[in-house]
């Protein structure tokens, strides 16, 4: 019996022992400090900006085709490819054209010869024989006049008399035929010649232009999006060949913006454009045009952006992300929204007094970009903390990221 409460009382002991073990390790729990994440609140310039997200505005698309039938030769594209202006995209056999173009500048370099030759040698000569012919000519005129008074004065023959009159007769004969011949020249071999070479030239240039023909080059600075001929391929005038898109020499970006933001959205405005394929980096723009009519369907209304250059890495229909700046205010007490913490409507924060956490209302508004500017509640230089685990009166320990 008396071994039995001696077991009892040890037993009594050891569970009033863990008993005050327990009470000390909850008691010392209490009181030790939680460190807790937080920032130290300071006025500064703030930037409100909207966020939206939108598209890249593409060009309509261009169908390129070859202007007469014809067998694909060589293929200089893949699909996808940028290209500059005047790029040769595909060639079709152009061997029959090219033999035509030979023969054109032959035909056009023998038109030029004859017509040089008209104009260096066979006028040349046609006017000597003119001067000749009339030199000739005045000769026979006044040896005839001559020979007819000796004839009157019965000094010379009947015979002599007519063989004078045949040479005066055939030396103006031969100078009329002189001058015809020198007007033919002059007025319709000349006009020949020079019709013969302009009828050359245009079929050289109609040749040169065949040869070109077969040549499809790209119409403008763009990009391709498909092709559909191949070397070995027979192709028809006016088949689609190739699906091109150009190139704007800026690139637009169309977004839609919530219509509580119509009256705050400028043409002018700067803004932000980034896109999913290209994380980190960020497209300079501004504010183009605004729509002119509220989508009620959605609550918003179309924006259009210009960015400052041509992005060819942006392809047209692409998703992009837009942030555009509505202004700056300067003296600003400006917190992250992971600081904030919401109930029944009403925002709140977790700011260190001493060492404890204390929970106070704000007044605080979105300024688009994940971060808010507190207008009442807070004060500059307090220390706001993260509220995840956190409670009034909760002893902390403050843990600021380094300046």
């Amino acid at each position: 019996m008396k071994g039995m409460r001696q077991r009892t009382r040890k037993g009594l002991f050891w569970l009033v022992a863990a008993a005050a073990i327990a009470v000390i390790v909850f008691v010392g729990r209490s009181f030790k400090a939680v460190s807790v994440p937080g920032t130290v609140v300071q006025a500064r310039e703030a930037v409100e900006t909207v966020l939206a997200a939108g598209r890249v505005v593409g060009e309509k698309s261009v169908p390129l085709s070859f202007v007469r039938p014809g067998r694909i030769a060589d293929e200089f594209i893949r699909d996808g490819d940028a290209v500059p202006a005047d790029f040769i995209l595909i060639r079709q056999d152009g061997r029959h054209e090219e033999r035509a173009l030979a023969q054109a500048r032959i035909a056009l370099e023998e038109a030029r010869l004859r017509r040089e030759k008209l104009r260096t040698t066979d006028l040349p000569e046609a006017e000597e024989k003119v001067r000749q012919a009339k030199a000739n000519d005045a000769f026979t005129a006044d040896y005839f006049k001559r020979q007819t008074e000796l004839y009157e004065q019965k000094a010379l023959t009947q015979l002599q008399f007519e063989q004078g009159r045949r040479d005066r007769e055939l030396a103006a004969s031969v100078l009329a035929s002189a001058e015809n011949q020198l007007r033919s020249f002059r007025e319709v071999q000349s006009a020949q010649a020079d019709l013969a070479v302009a009828r050359a030239e245009s079929e050289l240039k109609k040749a040169e232009l065949d040869v070109l023909d077969t040549f499809l080059k790209a119409p403008a600075t763009g990009r391709i999006v498909s092709h559909d001929a191949h070397p070995g391929e027979f192709v028809q005038a006016g088949q689609k060949i190739v699906t091109f898109i150009p190139a704007a020499s800026r690139t637009r970006v169309e977004i839609q913006v919530d219509e509580a933001n119509a009256g705050r959205i400028k043409i002018g405005q700067k803004a932000a454009v980034s896109s999913p394929a290209f994380p980190g980096q960020v497209f300079s723009a501004e504010v183009e045009r605004l729509g002119a009519m509220v989508d009620a369907q959605r609550g918003s209304f179309p924006v259009r952006l210009i960015l400052d250059g041509f992005e060819a890495d942006l392809l047209p229909e692409s998703s992009v992300s837009i942030q555009i700046e509505l202004g700056r205010e300067p003296g600003l007490l400006i917190l992250e929204q992971r600081f904030l913490l919401q109930e029944n409507g009403k925002t709140a924060v977790f700011v260190a007094e001493g060492r404890r956490a204390r929970k106070i209302f704000v007044s605080a508004r979105d300024l688009g970009n994940g971060q808010f500017e507190c207008r009442e509640g807070l004060r500059n230089g307090q220390i706001v903390l993260l509220p995840q685990g956190m409670r009034d009166g909760l002893r902390i320990k403050p843990v600021l990221p380094p300046e």
